[in-house]
This record gives C-alpha cells, sequence and structure tokens, in this order.
C-alpha cells in the first residue's frame, strides 16, 4: 500500500514527458547517424523520469507551504492527487524523496558527461537549476510568470538534445531541438491550463503564473501560437529531413489538440471557469496525443530507414 501510495505521489501521468523526450531523442540519433546504445538510453530515460519525479515531489513541498494548493484544493478544482493533502505523506519525507530522486539524476548526468564530454554537464546543470528554481526560493520561477516556459523548455528541446548528444556526441546538430519543440510546448499547453485552474488561489497567495501575467484575455493568443508552432516544427523538421515525411500525419492531431485547448480560447475568465472539467482534460489530454505523436514518429522512422524512398 506504501508503496502504491509513493507511486501515485510521483504523478505518474507526467513521466510521459521524460520518456517522450528521450525517446525521440534517441530515436532521432538513429535515424540520422545511425547510433543506438541501449545502455546509455536506459540510463538516460531512468535519471530523466527521477528528475521529473523529484521536481515534482519538491514543487509539490513549496505549493502546499505557500498555502496554494490548499486553497486550490478547498476550490474543488483538484486535477490530480496531491502527495501531502491528498495523499498524507510527511511533507519532509516528501522533500527529502524529491532531492534524492534529483541527486541521482545529477550523478547520472554526471557518469554520462564522463562518457560524452562537458555538453552533457551544461545541460545537466540548466536542468537541475530549471528543475531546483521552478518553486525553491530565492528563484521560485513558477512564482514568477516563467517558469512554465522554462519548463517547456526543460522537458521538450533541451531533454531530446540532450539525449540525442550521449548517443552520438554530436551537439552541433540542432535537429533535436526543432524536433523537440512539440513535446515542450506540449508541456506549456498542460502548465496554463493548470495555472488556468488555479486562477483564484493564485492571486490569494502571490502566486504569478503564465495565465496571470499575460491575463487571460491574452492566454488564448500564447495557446493559439504554441499549438502553430508545435506543427510548423513537425512541417520544418520533414522539409530539413530530420523526420521522415510520413511524420506529417501527426498533423490529423491538430483537431484534437485544439479541442483540449478549447477552454482557454475564450478569452473569458467567466467562460474558463465555467469548464472547468474540460481544462482538467487539458491537464491530462495531452499527454497521451503527444504519446500518439510519438508513436507516430517511432514508426515513420523505422518504416523509413527500412525502405529509404519513404525518408525523402
Amino acid at each position: 500500500m506504501g508503496i502504491k501510495i509513493w507511486l501515485t505521489s510521483f504523478s505518474p501521468t507526467t513521466l510521459t514527458s521524460a520518456f517522450s523526450s528521450v525517446t525521440l531523442g534517441t530515436a532521432l540519433a538513429w535515424y540520422l547517424n545511425n547510433k543506438f546504445n541501449p545502455i546509455i538510453y536506459a540510463i538516460t530515460l531512468i535519471a530523466l523520469l527521477l528528475a521529473q519525479a523529484g521536481v515534482n515531489l519538491v514543487h509539490d513541498y513549496y505549493d502546499y507551504l505557500s498555502g496554494v494548493d490548499i486553497l486550490y484544493r478547498a476550490s474543488g478544482f483538484s486535477h490530480r492527487p496531491h502527495p501531502i493533502i491528498d495523499l498524507k505523506l510527511n511533507p519532509k519525507d516528501v522533500l527529502t524523496v524529491g532531492y534524492v530522486f534529483l541527486a541521482v539524476a545529477f550523478m547520472a548526468g554526471i557518469y554520462l558527461f564522463l562518457l560524452v564530454g562537458w555538453p552533457v554537464l551544461v545541460l545537466a546543470i540548466a536542468g537541475l537549476i530549471i528543475g531546483i528554481g521552478y518553486s525553491i526560493p530565492p528563484l521560485k520561477f513558477h512564482y514568477r510568470g516563467y517558469g512554465e516556459v522554462l519548463a517547456a523548455l526543460a522537458m521538450g528541446p533541451l531533454v531530446t538534445w540532450g539525449s540525442y548528444i550521449v548517443q552520438t556526441s554530436i551537439y552541433t546538430n540542432p535537429a533535436p531541438l526543432i524536433v523537440g519543440l512539440p513535446n515542450g510546448l506540449f508541456t506549456l499547453l498542460i502548465l496554463i491550463g493548470s495555472g488556468a485552474l488555479e486562477l483564484d488561489a493564485c492571486r490569494a497567495v502571490g502566486k504569478i503564473t503564465l495565465v496571470l501575467l499575460v491575463g487571460i484575455r491574452n492566454t488564448k493568443y500564447v495557446v493559439y501560437a504554441s499549438i502553430a508552432i508545435m506543427y510548423l516544427a513537425i512541417v520544418f523538421s520533414a522539409i530539413l529531413h530530420y523526420l521522415p515525411y510520413i511524420s506529417l500525419i501527426s498533423l490529423l492531431l491538430i483537431p484534437r489538440t485544439l479541442r483540449l485547448a478549447g477552454p482557454l480560447l475564450s478569452g473569458d475568465e467567466y467562460v474558463v471557469r465555467s469548464r472547468w472539467r474540460e481544462l482538467r482534460n487539458l491537464w491530462a489530454g495531452p499527454f497521451s496525443v503527444r504519446l500518439v505523436m510519438l508513436i507516430i514518429f517511432i514508426v515513420s522512422i523505422i518504416i523509413a530507414r527500412v525502405y529509404p524512398p519513404l525518408s525523402v
């Protein structure tokens, strides 16, 4: 029972972010450079899963400490179990486990640095700063209006790029940064959705999310821009031969993505608030859409490698 509670506390649905980006970066290394080391892939994946779980726990601890999650739970808009409030875990235990996970992940980064070189160390340090600084004073990125953007950058392009680098030792190829954009922008949409759900609680404690920074009226433009860049990145990836042309089948996911973001597109706070159940889908739905997109990319890469004419 205790293990199940702890596994739930990691917010396992969110871990698909790390899985998608690590797997995509590794697949690109195989597709573009014919490089694939399963042991390095396993180490990278485990390290990133631990890092994301650690950030989740540390973030939940500090949101609990600030009072924002207590107020949010009282509103009835909860979108996932909170390890302290809902699962009744000891706050200090939650924080300790979070830090242990981050420490183990960073040590794995050091090991990969010894194998590959300094770019991996730079990325590991950048990821650690973003992860720890997301909620922890004095940085508290997520309390200053730009935490969501940094999280999207870290969990999308940077993880995809890093996973490609550890497989190939090539850090000058822009392919993983561009191909990794959709993963990062899905993360941004998810965080914007949760920010909209937490509007009142964040206002009450002075937490400035991206939604509060730009205003609910302008949030729709951020969402439209994010979705446009997400799918344009896929088109450019195919044109530049970073992905096979058959990967453009993923464009069929555009209507689904727009439907998930629907509650945020009105620009009216009352409408957004009245559609909170749909907003909960915006938090959960993009994880499954991102996995479908990953499957399309992987299958298209395999087909193109088996039958090369399909890659051009």
